[in-house]
């Protein structure tokens, strides 16, 4: 093998060590280490990686608000299809890779959810819009390969929580992550066999474990639920670590990089930014019968389901003024592109900006500066992609910018700030698993270069990473 990109989600300084991903972190210390940063909760880290553009330029945020039946919903769907659209199919890594002479493979990234062109194989990943934890044939390419990934209980997706897998017990946890190692790593081996590629750009979620039992990896376990839970994790992760090593030594890259879009590190503080909104006058509550006829009915599923989640207020955002769609660290003005009125790009950063001065004096106000900040933010409204047929993107009008520990999820029964309370591990098989239940996404994303072309390898952000890949690539 002439190159190799392993792309790591959630692999940063704490995760590495948090999990012992020993083997990987010496691999990692032969070479040129680097901290790229990247557009932490706002521009989704993948498409940076393997596009060298940002969001506002691809489309690819971490999360974005549409408009269904009337309503502003948020949406994932921000890929490897919307970064095309884009910046051109011809601008991809891999695409670029192959006008070089290299031969391709695309396996299990983040966010690409299609086959790729100038691949010899794609194997899809969820995070693209997509939480299956299964491989849909129909983004496999070449389609014969989809035989590859036929289990009874396909388990590629690694993902843990409310629709998705809900372990029951440590012991249920172990036979999932088994499932997912032994079908992860014979997938590849299998794909590898029956495709001559000389170039592969490898994915695995399997770091983002660390979210949501961040607390039971780093502190000491007396519990016995916990003991167990911990014990798990770390075995599953040594297993992780040593076929992962084992992989790599076998194909021997000439060029290693290992990348991350984003570390992982403590959860502090929920900060509630629509309840923000909502003190200074831009959203409310939904109508009330409305509102509580809709958390009924989920209620109800959940009974009928055994599931026992809590719940939290929500906002009427297509009524609003301003709103945000949680998960990303932004604030949208309320206007023509989705439920309210006609504005110039003029006139709605005038009203960021008017916003954001409410919103400082508010903070300012409740001793409440210390966790989070604004910036208006001056654009044309929408992305431009490259073709009439492609949607464009809403590009926000205020960034937030969340101290180190704090995350925008909605979570805080109607507080602005609240602290984050972690579960036991007893507690979490009871009630599910949420996204970011101790652990967040943080600006400490690990990168690596392993071979003999260290020089070409400087990074200062997430987005040079493409460049220093094809700077390296492009030296033979």
């Amino acid at each position: 093998m002439k190159l190799l990109v392993l792309g790591v989600d959630g692999l940063g300084e704490e995760s590495l060590r948090g999990l012992g991903l020993n083997r990987l972190a010496a691999l990692i210390n032969q070479g040129q280490r680097a901290n790229p940063e990247p557009d932490n909760v706002v521009s989704r880290g993948w498409p940076e990686i393997y596009s060298g553009v940002s969001a506002y330029e691809s489309g690819a945020f971490f999360q974005i608000p549409v408009l269904s039946k009337g309503r502003i919903v948020p949406t994932q769907k921000t890929g490897a299809d919307v970064v095309s659209d884009h910046v051109g199919a011809q601008a991809l890594l891999w695409t670029r890779l192959h006008a070089m002479g290299y031969r391709v493979g695309v396996f299990g990234l983040p966010t690409v959810s299609h086959p790729q062109p100038g691949c010899e194989f794609t194997f899809p990943a969820t995070g693209a819009g997509s939480f299956s934890n299964s491989t849909e044939s129909m983004g496999v390419y070449p389609k014969e390969f989809a035989r590859l990934a036929r289990y009874s209980q396909a388990n590629h997706g690694l993902r843990i929580g409310h629709s998705a897998f809900l372990p029951k017990n440590a012991s249920d946890l172990d036979g999932w992550l088994r499932d997912h190692l032994s079908q992860y790593f014979f997938t590849l081996r299998q794909t590898l066999r029956h495709s001559d590629v000389d170039a592969l750009v490898l994915g695995t979620r399997f770091v983002t474990l660390f979210y949501k039992f961040r607390h039971i990896l780093s502190e000491q376990a007396t519990d016995s639920t916990d003991v167990a839970l911990k014990e798990t994790i770390l075995q599953a992760a040594d297993d992780f670590d040593f076929e992962m090593s084992k992989f790599i030594s076998d194909i021997s890259p000439r060029d290693l990089f290992v990348v991350s879009d984003h570390g992982l590190g403590e959860l502090k503080y929920h900060v509630n930014i629509n309840e923000l909104l909502r003190r200074v006058g831009y959203i409310h509550y939904p109508f009330i019968v409305s509102r509580n006829g809709r958390l009924l009915v989920r209620r109800l599923k959940d009974t009928v389901k055994g599931v026992n989640r809590p719940y939290f207020s929500s906002y009427d955002l297509s009524s609003s003024k301003a709103f945000s769609i949680g998960y990303t660290d932004v604030i949208y003005i309320n206007d023509s592109r989705f439920t309210g009125p006609e504005m110039s790009s003029e006139q709605r950063f005038n009203q960021a900006a008017s916003l954001a001065e409410i919103l400082s004096a508010y903070v300012a106000a409740n001793d409440l500066s210390q966790f989070i900040a604004f910036k208006p933010l001056r654009n044309a409204g929408k992305t431009a992609p490259l073709t009439a047929n492609a949607s464009s993107i809403p590009l926000p009008d205020i960034r937030c910018f969340l101290a180190p520990g704090c995350v925008n999820l909605g979570r805080t029964h109607g507080k602005v700030v609240e602290a984050n309370q972690p579960s036991s591990a007893a507690e979490m098989f009871d009630k599910g698993f949420f996204s970011e239940h101790s652990g967040i996404k943080t600006s400490d994303a690990l990168a690596a270069y392993i071979g003999p072309s260290e020089e070409r390898f400087q990074p200062g952000k997430l987005t040079e990473l493409y460049d220093a890949v094809l700077r390296v690539a492009e030296r033979y």
